[in-house]
């Protein structure tokens, strides 16, 4: 388990499947995650269990928990991995609203490049970031994650690729 004194990643569980259905429905959540998937329950559970398996899957989801009192507050995803070419692209979300800006978003970015780096050894992690979502830009740029050459379809998505 990765962890830092404020923080701990774990993997997502059955017990998650309720709380993560509920942020997922969140307006704003779906908002910023450019998800095409419909929001299910039915849908989080088969998800959790797809995540057996990363090199199967080729996505992982973990829940990002404070280490005060275990609350999960939110998750971070590598999704598309690849570990032929040994990239992934990397999705992060604070679901609690109040604990927002207090770097925990910062810390679990770090945690997950970690882990993809030492256990799953890939070596560049990717983003995708709606150019409106300021905050998030910031938060990748501060990490060192640089802006892409990469095109995408929608031209209000900004690529970003860290080198790990």
């Amino acid at each position: 388990m990765h962890k830092t004194k404020e923080l701990f990643l774990r993997p997502i569980e059955k017990k998650d499947a309720l709380g993560v259905y509920l942020w997922e429905l969140d307006k704003e959540t779906q908002r910023v995650t450019q998800s095409e998937i419909k929001v299910s329950l039915e849908n989080v559970y088969a998800l959790i269990e797809q995540q057996t398996d990363v090199h199967n899957s080729s996505q992982l989801r973990m829940m990002i928990c404070l280490s005060n009192n275990n609350a999960s507050i939110g998750m971070v995803d590598l999704y598309d991995v690849d570990f032929v070419k040994g990239n992934a692209y990397v999705g992060i979300l604070i679901a609690e609203k109040p604990l927002r800006k207090k770097g925990f978003a910062r810390q679990a970015l770090l945690l997950i490049a970690q882990y993809a780096k030492q256990e799953l050894k890939l070596i560049k992690l990717k983003a995708t970031i709606q150019s409106s979502n300021e905050g998030s830009i910031a938060l990748f740029e501060s990490l060192n994650y640089l802006r892409s050459g990469e095109k995408t379809l929608d031209s209000s998505i900004i690529s970003f690729e860290l080198a790990l």
